[in-house]
């Protein structure tokens, strides 16, 4: 009788392992480093991971591997032209995260417009509430309402129209940006040329999944036609905003503020990346907008249907 695929899971600490329908023998490690990955999936016939990348080196290491499962929305790590030589199926959970990592956004936005960090340090750290009655002199002008802003979205896919959707409610003017470098003579319908939405933006939200053409995207040059007072809030990938453009954009005092769930290598280091105390205005999560109990079931949910369609022979949501 046989057992079925051998399945290894590399990270376990994001998601816990919903049990199968299926026959299948099952080994899992809570973390794994990029050197473990090959030595881990050498027998294994499916790979489930969620931020560690699986190259093609791997692939090559492994060749009982067939297919890989990434409990992420975004894979741009994944080689498809390699995994597709090599036979290899890569299935993704797509909109598992939308309602959290979109609620995580505005989350992000109020904090940093509204200095909700520095506000609370101020008052935990110092007794200088009490002495002065307002901490109000540390704001350079009163914060604007929602409904005095002016929210560009950068990427229109499910996150970007769910942000939408949200801002709309609190009552901000939402621009959706068309992509960069598309003349405006071809503008699809109900889009604005990027260069002119970031200058009318006093918010910028990245929700633009990670490409080669999205590495760098809000740079130096992008960051100087922005407003002085303008919030850029990052929950997509990082590396999408530069993070070195933005550190001295904040610290020049060129933007009002920035928040970021995402970081260009993760998990960062202190020191490192974005993770400066001295940086003024900064809001950062640690990758964890995604996080919420439906989130949760969704990803479980769609991995036992992924695998089970996968083995069937009918995969689903592949990349």
């Amino acid at each position: 009788m046989s057992t079925g695929p051998h399945i290894v899971c590399l990270e376990e600490c994001h998601c816990p392992i919903p049990k199968f329908p299926f026959p299948h023998t099952y080994r899992g490690y809570t973390s794994s480093t990029r050197e473990d990955v090959a030595t881990r999936l050498l027998d294994a016939d499916i790979a489930i991971t969620t931020i560690i990348p699986i190259s093609c080196a791997v692939l090559d290491q492994c060749p009982r591997l067939k297919c890989v499962y990434a409990m992420a929305t975004g894979t741009e790590w994944v080689d498809l032209e390699g995994f597709r030589k090599r036979g290899v199926t890569v299935i993704r959970a797509p909109q598992s995260n939308v309602d959290a990592v979109s609620e995580h956004a505005m989350a992000l936005y109020l904090a940093s417009r509204r200095k909700i960090v520095e506000m609370h340090n101020r008052c935990m750290r110092s007794n200088e509430y009490a002495e002065k009655g307002t901490l109000t002199h540390y704001f350079p002008a009163p914060p604007p309402s929602c409904s005095s802003e002016t929210l560009v979205i950068i990427g229109y896919g499910f996150l970007g129209k769910k942000v939408e959707k949200i801002a709309s409610a609190l009552g901000m003017r939402v621009i959706i940006a068309d992509r960069k470098g598309t003349p405006r003579e071809t503008l699809r319908e109900g889009r604005m040329e990027f260069e002119a939405a970031l200058k009318q933006a006093s918010v910028v939200i990245v929700t633009i999944a990670k490409t080669h053409d999205t590495i760098d995207l809000i740079d130096e040059k992008e960051l100087r036609m922005m407003r002085r007072d303008v919030i850029v809030v990052n929950v997509s990938r990082g590396g999408i905003v530069n993070e070195k453009a933005l550190i001295s954009a904040l610290r020049q005092g060129e933007i009002g503020g920035a928040a970021t769930d995402v970081f260009q290598n993760e998990p960062p280091q202190r020191n490192t990346s974005l993770l400066y105390e001295d940086i003024p205005n900064l809001t950062v999560s640690p990758h964890l907008a995604w996080y919420s109990d439906q989130t949760i079931r969704n990803l479980q949910d769609l991995l036992v249907r992924g695998l089970d369609a996968y083995l069937r022979g009918s995969p689903i949501n592949t990349v």
